[in-house]
C-alpha cells in the first residue's frame, strides 16, 4: 500500500468512526467527508471470498451476507482491546485529587485503586460481550490474491463476489470501513466518566477495524452490524446473522472450481444477467488472470 493510500484510508477510517459514534453537526460533517472519500478515493468495488458450499451460494443468490461475531475469527489478536490499568488509575488520580495530594498507600489511594480495578474488569467483560454479539462481514479490495483464494475460497475451488461500494451505501444505508494495519493494539488508557459509554463503543469499532501489518495483503474492509441491526436474525448458536445484501456486480470462480458447482453458478448468473468470470493460472508468473465466461456489461 502506498503512502498516499495510507493517508486517505486513515482519514476515512477516522471520519467513519465519528459518523458512527457522534451526533448532531459533528456527525453530519463526518458523513459529508466520508462521501468525498468514497467517491474520490475508495475503490469502486469490494470483493467477498467464499467456499464452494450450498449455504454460501444460496446466500448470494438470495442477496444475503453472513455477519460473524468477532469471537469466531481465526486471528486470536483480531478485535482485541488492551486496558492500561495503571495509566487509567493515574488519570483518575489527577482528576479526583484536584489541587490536593493523595499519597500512595493512603486509604483514598487504595480505595481508588480498588474502584478502578473493578471498573476495568467490568469494562473488559463489556468488550468480551460485544465480541459475542456484534456481526462483522469482511470484504477485500483484491480479487486476485493467491493467499486469499487459498485461505478463504477452499484452495481456489470456491468463488469471489464483487459488490459496488456506493450501491451498498445507497441501498442498505450502511457501508464498509477500511481496516487500518498497525503495530499498536487498540488500548483503553484514559479516564472520562462523562463519556465512558461513547468511548467504549468508539474503541470497540477501532478494534474491529484494526489489524496487525502481517495481514496487510488482505486489503480488508469490514461492515459492522450491532445488536439493533441484527435483531431477531442473530443466531445465538452460530454467533452470527444472515442479513440483506445488494445484488452482485459479478462473480469470479476459482481456477480449481468443480464442474457441477461452476454450472450452478453459471445458470444463476445467466438467469440474472450477472457477469461471470473464472480465474486461470498464468503460465509464466505466479499470478492469476481473470477470464470472462458471461459478460452483460463491458468492463475495463
Amino acid at each position: 500500500m502506498g503512502e498516499q493510500e495510507d493517508v486517505w484510508k486513515i482519514a476515512l477510517h477516522k471520519e467513519m468512526i465519528t459518523a458512527m459514534t457522534e451526533v448532531g453537526t459533528e456527525r453530519e460533517q463526518a458523513i459529508q467527508k466520508v462521501g468525498y472519500y468514497y467517491k474520490c478515493c475508495a475503490p469502486a468495488s469490494l470483493y467477498k471470498y467464499y467456499r464452494d458450499t450450498p449455504e454460501n451460494i444460496d446466500a448470494v443468490k438470495n442477496n444475503k451476507m453472513w455477519y460473524s461475531a468477532p469471537c469466531n475469527f481465526n486471528d486470536v489478536f483480531d478485535c482485541g482491546i488492551s486496558i492500561d490499568e495503571k495509566k487509567v488509575f493515574n488519570e483518575a488520580l489527577k482528576l479526583l485529587s484536584g489541587n490536593s495530594r493523595i499519597l500512595p498507600g493512603s486509604n483514598a489511594w487504595k480505595n481508588l485503586q480498588l474502584i478502578i480495578k473493578k471498573n476495568m474488569k467490568e469494562l473488559q467483560a463489556e468488550f468480551d460481550s460485544l465480541k459475542d454479539t456484534t456481526g462483522v462481514s469482511c470484504l477485500s479490495e483484491s480479487k486476485d490474491s493467491l493467499l486469499m483464494w487459498a485461505h478463504y475460497a477452499n484452495n481456489h475451488r470456491g468463488f469471489c463476489v464483487e459488490y459496488d461500494l456506493l450501491e451498498i451505501n445507497r441501498s442498505l444505508r450502511f457501508t464498509a470501513v477500511p481496516v487500518i494495519y498497525s503495530e499498536e493494539k487498540t488500548c483503553f488508557d484514559f479516564f472520562d466518566p462523562q463519556s465512558i459509554g461513547k468511548d467504549t463503543w468508539k474503541l470497540f469499532i477501532q478494534s474491529l477495524t484494526s489489524k496487525s501489518p502481517e495481514w496487510r495483503y488482505e486489503k480488508e474492509w469490514r461492515i459492522i452490524r450491532d445488536q439493533g441491526a441484527c435483531g431477531d436474525k442473530w443466531n445465538v448458536g452460530k454467533k452470527g446473522a444472515l442479513l440483506d445484501m445488494i445484488r452482485p456486480s459479478s462473480i469470479i470462480l476459482g481456477c480449481a472450481v468443480k464442474p457441477e458447482f461452476e454450472q450452478e453458478v453459471k445458470d444463476y448468473c445467466s438467469s440474472n444477467e450477472i457477469n461471470l468470470y473464472k480465474m486461470e493460472k498464468d503460465q509464466l508468473q505466479y499470478k492469476l488472470n481473470k477470464k470472462a465466461i458471461l459478460e452483460f456489461n463491458k468492463e475495463d
